[in-house]
């Protein structure tokens, strides 16, 4: 698997990285750290260009040294990437050279943020780029995640195709997931409506719960306090743009005046 990690040298995402390093412990790993550096290439800024550049790419090979001392799978190997392009560009770029599979970024609080990287820019990463991604809060610890909650709006995408991002993605094949269904015209939830052998069922028993909601009461404050004490992990299907908008939308997202503690994992449609 081929990952990139995006860094600002921050301790939110040096948290990023640890956390990227435990989700994919047992796995085998490519992993890519990408910071964006914004240098001045005039001629009157030469001087101090170099002395920038070196300290950078110091900086930048500091994080991999201290990723590959915390790891303890053999098989991870830990590369840099540095970029004086704006932030989509570069991300796309390392997404076709390097062929990531998924992308970790820190996801600041709103009081907090201290580089556009984990301000503004991480909900514009998820909402342009294609790739399954991870938003890491700054202060959240990696457990082995058991309980998942998954906001969906059937108005713009079928139950089939939730299911079949999931399974295609492939991170979550254990544990307990409740869907919470935003259509309300929708018709009455079963388990027994489509197959995902993964989660669906585990020895005989239903693994995945169903609660329909009206958007007010899902996008409250009240809901999303309770959803970060019931649950590991936020799941988003990337097609699911107004889901996109309520929870992380930079202005008007829950996530900017809230402080959340679960980290959000973004599944795109495979490319």
């Amino acid at each position: 698997m081929n990952v990139l990690i995006l860094t600002d040298f921050s301790e939110v995402s040096d948290n990023a990285g640890r956390y990227a390093v435990d989700f994919l412990q047992n796995i085998a790993a490519n992993f890519f750290l990408l910071n964006i550096h914004d240098f001045n290439f005039s001629k009157s800024a030469s001087k101090s260009l170099e002395s920038e550049l070196v300290s950078t790419l110091e900086k930048l090979q500091n994080s991999v040294h201290d990723l590959e001392h915390y790891t303890k799978n053999p098989e991870h190997s830990f590369n840099t990437i540095l970029s004086s392009d704006n932030l989509i560009n570069a991300v796309r770029k390392a997404l076709d050279e390097k062929k990531i599979d998924l992308i970790f970024i820190g996801a600041a609080s709103k009081a907090v943020h201290q580089h556009p990287l984990l301000g503004d820019h991480a909900y514009e990463v998820i909402r342009k780029i294609r790739c399954n991604i991870m938003a890491v809060p700054g202060n959240s610890i990696y457990n082995e995640a058991e309980k998942f909650v998954m906001p969906v709006d059937y108005s713009v995408i079928s139950r089939e195709k939730v299911f079949q991002h999931l399974e295609q993605a492939g991170f979550i094949n254990k544990g307990r997931l409740t869907v919470i269904e935003l259509d309300e015209d929708h018709h009455e939830s079963t388990t027994n409506e489509f197959t995902w052998p993964k989660l669906t069922h585990v020895n005989g028993k239903p693994k995945t719960r169903y609660v329909k909601m009206g958007e007010s009461q899902i996008f409250s404050e009240d809901l999303l306090k309770e959803i970060q004490g019931r649950f590991d992990m936020i799941v988003i299907i990337g097609k699911n743009l107004s889901v996109c908008d309520h929870f992380l939308h930079t202005r008007y997202g829950l996530l900017s005046t809230l402080k959340n503690s679960l980290p959000i994992l973004v599944i795109h449609e495979c490319r």
